[in-house]
């Protein structure tokens, strides 16, 4: 006994240096533990933690536990909360910039989105315009292509009209939605469910996954293959809370961020097809493929306004020239 109460005394200077040194940090997030995004930000905070020996642990608050992104992300701002995802859509209502890679048919392919979300122009140009709002971008999370999933089959363009479809609270996805012909319903991604179980809409726009992912595949059992967007999260932290991290640690947590975002983009894609193929044999969905060509048509004019934004255009020209697009 005397010797483990000598060992305690001998290792209490190190314990105590540890705890002083060890400080944990917020993650807030909408999404839930056991999606793709999940796992990859879970690998993200325990690689953190591991190489920062303990000095940064971030501790990951699930399926909006601090609230929706509009909520939390003014707390990012003030370093209430330290880190974040934080979605292309709800960076848009802060910096219409980032409106860009919301617009419909900006990105055809994975490779083409990978492409872009990984070129100087993005990575050094662009992401660094959050700091003006005390956010730092670390990377990004592919969150796949979204479509439609509804209650009654979809089999062509003309199908979508006059159908009460949940969508995100911004300009770019509520143009779209009345540009198709439907009626753009703004819900919390938490409240999705609800709404469609109560037929407060007829379906919902996102990832066909999620018939099987969110459990959406209980309440709708119609998908539609449209791949109109392909929204993108963002990992962010506070700039003054990294900048105030030692060199070494700030390195280690930009680096790991930048891992996860190369990870991410087989990762989803990947995860998603299984998704969807679980909601089909499991739930009995019914995912279709209809033809793009009069979505793609009838989204033009969002196009012509991104060009008439001061904001906008120069984004939208510099990432066209990088896929080799004319506008």
């Amino acid at each position: 006994m005397n010797n483990i109460l000598k060992l305690l005394v001998l290792m209490m200077p190190v314990l105590l240096a540890f705890s002083v040194n060890a400080k944990n940090y917020k993650l807030a997030t909408n999404t839930p533990a056991d999606s793709p995004a999940g796992e990859l930000l879970q690998d993200f905070a325990n690689n953190v933690k591991e190489k920062t020996d303990g000095r940064i642990a971030i501790k990951i608050y699930w399926s909006g536990a601090l609230g929706e992104q509009e909520q939390y992300m003014p707390q990012i701002q003030n370093g209430v909360i330290g880190f974040g995802l934080l979605s292309s859509a709800a960076l848009e209502s802060v910096d219409s910039a980032f409106g860009v890679l919301n617009l419909p048919y900006m990105f055809r392919t994975l490779e083409e989105y990978g492409k872009t979300l990984n070129s100087d122009y993005i990575q050094n140009d662009f992401f660094p315009r959050t700091k003006n709002y005390n956010i730092e971008i670390l990377g990004y999370l592919s969150n796949g292509f979204r479509s439609f999933y509804t209650t009654k089959p979809i089999k062509q363009f003309s199908d979508l009209k006059g159908l009460k479809l949940r969508t995100i609270a911004t300009n770019t996805y509520i143009n779209m939605l009345e540009l198709f012909g439907a009626v753009p319903v703004p819900i919390p991604f938490t409240e999705v469910y609800t709404a469609m179980q109560q037929g407060m809409v007829d379906g919902a726009e996102g990832s066909l996954a999620g018939l099987w992912e969110m459990k959406y595949g209980e309440v709708v059992k119609y998908g539609v293959r449209t791949e109109q967007t392909r929204l993108t999260d963002f990992i962010v932290v506070n700039t003054d809370l990294i900048d105030g991290f030692k060199p070494d640690d700030a390195r280690i947590v930009r680096n790991e961020m930048k891992k996860a975002s190369i990870l991410s983009l087989d990762k989803v894609d990947r995860v998603h097809g299984e998704s969807e193929k679980k909601a089909v044999e499991n739930m009995g969905a019914i995912i279709t493929d209809i033809d793009k060509t009069p979505l793609i048509n009838a989204v033009k004019p969002i196009y012509e306004q991104s060009l008439k934004n001061e904001t906008q255009k120069p984004v939208l020209e510099s990432i066209f020239a990088l896929q080799d697009r004319k506008l």
